[in-house]
């Protein structure tokens, strides 16, 4: 088919490829439906470039489990046949990435990668995606990637990877359907009606290509009946050579295919002749996939099974060579072998886990579940219990749950006590973690009660590291060292270094919030974190890492929390570790509203919240982080999250979930003199306080109890801000909550001080967006008589385009001479940590990642001059 209203788009790759030759390269990431002609695009893009660059190309393919780094390793074949390992593991995987970088930087030509639908891409693929998109600037390269967008619905982890990109590295492109003036005048020159077949195809190039075709028996109702038309019209021998095809969403290697051609020569080289089959990256594939697709739904379920079980014959033991799992369970899928899908569905899921594909994993054992026996008690058991562990890894909770709990009625009928205390023991970390701690510690301390009297074993050691781990999320900090100590002991005893790295975070955790333990703590917990990593202990690493930006975000040490989120995101993100993912998420997000960005913070908590079955662990901090920017903020919906965040707090009966909660509430009601908090839920509170020594969130609750209720309670040691304000010194109070850095809690202090501590705290109010706490203070002193109370935002910031305050502008005129942040400091006479939060908040204004685009901006704007 002619290229046809493509000209804009093959000027604007040009352009890009042009640009590529300074040495700085870029993505371009092609969308569009299936059939609107990306492929043919490309296909000419790359013609083009033909003799002035090199060009590699690679595909994802439509298996039922995507073929492992599927494009990237018809590229590096391309590259260099012989240097790549076959199957890398999760960790081979990175230096597979490096080395393939590595390949490219010493190319002197230009160069022009293509991936090919990647809608269908594995982890791995998406990984290396971000991998190489991120590090794309280095190289003179072009790399285009092509997807469908109307396949990327709003969980895929297409859309993760978009939005982890740095946006000045890449460019999207949706690719049209071509315009009703144009298709009529090709349907004209065929004989058509040129309404009827815009009517039908939509635009889409490849359903008009196909009704124009020349072996279309005319317009057709709709683009199945064409297909299907030509389809009835060939001989047995060609239908048949279409039916086989048809099986093989990833095309069938050219070294296969000619081991069942034979049968049937004829037939297949008409096949090829008339181009609906072709050969394509050394696989005889359909030449459109929609051809693929509607062919094989043509086919009855008995020659459906009848095809994949005659490929399953004949490539089995060629699929098991080369590692090619997935496809045996693919094929041995669809041809109901129940028997190989049961022998094959695990092996796959165990690699897939391994590699830190675990969302495959999860899937894989199910499968396994769905294709054995109901009376195959024995085999039934190890797949609930891998697909539970799968589903706690990727935030599937309630399947978790609900398939342990499978396990152990099996391992109840057969009476093992061991197994059934770790059941029991598994039964309590989910239930922990979907907010229900009645469970939680109901099956953990029937795991110890089992388990006790036994000899020393796994099942033991992590029973009683389980137990310390609630009493760890619950601060009965004598209680967690305890059982902690004792499963290290028991770890040590039988070298298991599993569990001793379960138990050491455990312990670590617990001590670091005790002043006194404090750096023994980090040490131990630094530790399990250590012996994570080299183990590939996947879940204790990512609990490391959490342990490790909750205490850091606790102490308000937001340097070594950024530090560890970077790390631990990456991690969990690379593993497919959603839960641990999505937790950490809510400590970046708390960390944020701390440190003054609630627009990041906000977005942040509203994806996580917007998850269908996101776990109440989760949830709750979600909900407490935007619920409190809300309230400042004056927005509507705060009581409804408040409500709900509340609710689910109560059933964790931990301290640390409820009384954030109940501080944002608190907050709420001084804001508005409305109660909410009954009274029975304040004794909830009030005894968590006294049981529990957390200097920092029961300080901050007794502050907000006396703002809303005028009820005071005695601390036996308050935070330093707080201890200073109690005695009147809020001004120097509100200087270490600069120095930390928090300045809605600087601003909130100053409040508390003189009519001109008054007067600075308004500005910062509004810096942050807190119009309803600035609204509310305006009353107040206005109700003490205080004359000359600052407006709001001044005129010269609503007026400048980027809405910067003068005291931003001022820091950017230093940026433009390209001053240090301490050099910034000593200027203007404030903190560094004051500085760094301007620069953020300059940064987001101009939608900018780094000081030097911001002065640019600046200038393009015409706030610098």
């Amino acid at each position: 088919m002619e290229l046809v209203e493509r000209g804009e788009f093959l000027d604007l790759l040009q352009t890009h490829f042009n640009n590529v030759s300074t040495g700085e390269g870029h993505c371009i990431f092609v969308a569009g439906e299936a059939g609107i002609g990306k492929t043919a695009l490309i296909k000419a893009f790359c013609k083009q470039q033909a003799g002035h660059c090199t060009i590699y190309r690679g595909a994802c393919d439509a298996l039922f489990t995507p073929r492992p780094l599927a494009a990237l390793y018809d590229v590096l074949w391309q590259v260099n046949k012989e240097r790549w390992p076959v199957s890398p593991t999760q960790e081979d995987r990175t230096t597979l990435f490096i080395n393939f970088l590595q390949e490219l930087s010493i190319k002197k030509e230009q160069l022009l990668i293509v991936f090919e639908d990647i809608h269908w891409a594995d982890e791995g693929t998406l990984d290396f995606i971000k991998f190489f998109a991120r590090r794309i600037s280095q190289l003179p390269c072009l790399f285009i990637l092509t997807y469908r967008d109307d396949e990327i619905h709003i969980k895929h982890s297409l859309r993760n990877v978009l939005g982890q990109i740095p946006p000045d590295s890449f460019t999207k492109m949706l690719v049209r359907p071509l315009s009703k003036a144009i298709v009529s005048r090709m349907a004209i020159e065929k004989g058509y009606s040129g309404e009827d077949v815009y009517s039908i195809s939509g635009g889409n190039p490849f359903y008009v290509n196909e009704i124009l075709a020349s072996y279309s028996p005319g317009v057709p109702d709709n683009i199945k009946d064409s297909i299907l038309s030509v389809y009835e019209r060939q001989d047995e021998g060609t239908k048949h050579a279409w039916q086989l095809c048809s099986v093989v969403p990833e095309g069938l290697e050219i070294e296969r295919f000619v081991k069942i051609k034979s049968t049937w020569n004829k037939a297949m080289d008409h096949c090829f002749a008339m181009n609906v089959i072709i050969i394509h990256n050394d696989k005889v594939v359909f030449k459109h996939e929609l051809y693929r697709r509607t062919i094989e739904e043509s086919l009855s379920p008995f020659k459906r099974i009848e095809l994949n079980k005659m490929l399953l014959e004949l490539f089995v033991e060629s699929f098991e060579e080369k590692g090619e799992i997935e496809r045996i369970v693919h094929y041995a899928k669809n041809a109901n072998e129940k028997k190989v899908v049961v022998k094959y569905a695990p092996i796959a899921a165990t690699k897939a886990a391994k590699a830190g594909a675990h969302v495959e994993a999860s899937k894989l054992f199910l499968t396994a579940i769905e294709y054995t026996d109901e009376i195959d008690k024995d085999q039934l058991i190890v797949f609930y219990e891998g697909y539970a562990y799968e589903c706690y890894l990727t935030s599937q909770v309630v399947e978790a749950i609900i398939y342990q709990g499978k396990a152990l009625e099996i391992w109840q009928a057969k009476n093992d006590m061991e197994q059934v205390g770790n059941s029991m023991r598994f039964l309590s970390r989910l239930w922990w973690f979907n907010g229900n701690r009645d469970n939680a510690e109901k099956y953990g301390n029937q795991a110890i009660e089992i388990l006790q009297l036994q000899p020393t074993s796994k099942a033991k050691a992590m029973a009683f590291s389980n137990m310390s781990q609630l009493k760890m999320f619950s601060e009965e900090t004598t209680e967690c060292i305890e059982w902690g100590n004792m499963a290290i002991k028991m770890a040590r005893e039988i070298m298991d270094d599993d569990i001793l790295c379960h138990a050491l975070g455990n312990v670590g955790t617990a001590q670091w919030r005790v002043h006194p333990a404090k750096e023994t703590g980090k040490k131990l917990l630094l530790e399990s974190l250590d012996i994570a990593l080299k183990n590939s202990f996947h879940d204790h690493a990512a609990r490391a890492y959490t342990s490790i930006i909750y205490n850091s975000v606790e102490f308000k040490e937001y340097d070594l929390a950024k530090k560890f989120l970077s790390e631990g995101l990456k991690y969990c993100e690379d593993m497919d570790l959603e839960s641990s993912n999505e937790y950490n998420l809510t400590l970046k997000a708390r960390m944020l509203l701390e440190t003054g960005d609630w627009d990041e913070a906000t977005a942040i908590v509203k994806k996580l919240l917007a998850k269908p079955g996101q776990s109440a662990i989760v949830r709750i901090g979600a909900l407490v982080t935007l619920a409190t920017i809300q309230i400042r903020k004056g927005e509507p919906s705060a009581l409804s999250h408040l409500e709900e965040a509340k609710n689910l707090a109560l059933l964790t009966k931990e301290h640390q979930r409820i009384i954030p909660v109940m501080i944002a509430i608190l907050e709420y009601e001084w804001l508005t003199t409305n109660k909410i908090i009954d009274d029975e839920e304040l004794k909830i509170a009030l005894d968590l306080v006294q049981k529990i020594n957390n200097i920092f969130l029961n300080s901050k609750f007794v502050f907000w109890l006396y703002k809303a209720r005028k009820h005071k309670i005695v601390l036996m040691e308050l935070e330093e801000p707080y201890k200073l304000l109690k005695t009147g010194k809020a001004a120097m109070a509100a200087k270490l909550w600069e120095r930390t850095g928090c300045l809605y809690d600087q601003a909130f202090t100053l409040t508390e001080g003189n009519e001109e501590d008054k007067r600075i705290a308004l500005p910062i109010f509004q810096q942050l967006g807190a119009d309803a706490i600035s609204e509310k203070i305006k009353m107040q002193m206005r109700a003490e008589g205080i004359k000359k109370i600052p407006r709001g935002i001044r005129e010269s910031t609503k007026t400048n385009p980027a809405q910067l305050t003068n005291r931003e502008i001022d820091i950017l005129k230093l940026l433009q001479k390209a001053e240090k942040n301490k050099k910034i400091a000593e200027t203007l006479f404030i903190s560094p940590k004051t500085v760094d939060n301007h620069i953020s908040s300059i940064l987001f204004k101009l939608d900018v990642n780094s000081r030097a685009k911001a002065v640019t901006e600046a200038l393009l704007l015409g706030i610098l001059k």
